[in-house]
């Protein structure tokens, strides 16, 4: 084996463990997790009846 491939496979690992965590970090299994802020409301329309004629 050359001696690149041993640093190859542990910045690989390296990168996985990375990936791990943010996903854990994400979901909210470590740590309180990403929220996403609260969207304001749009005021609704009042309902207009079927029949306009």
């Amino acid at each position: 084996m050359s001696a690149v491939s041993p640093i190859v496979l542990l910045l690989l690992l390296v990168a996985l463990l990375v990936a791990v965590l943010m996903v854990g970090v994400a979901t909210g299994r470590i740590g309180d997790g990403i929220d996403l802020p609260d969207r304001p409301r749009r005021a609704r329309r009042a309902r207009r009846s079927r029949d306009l004629r």
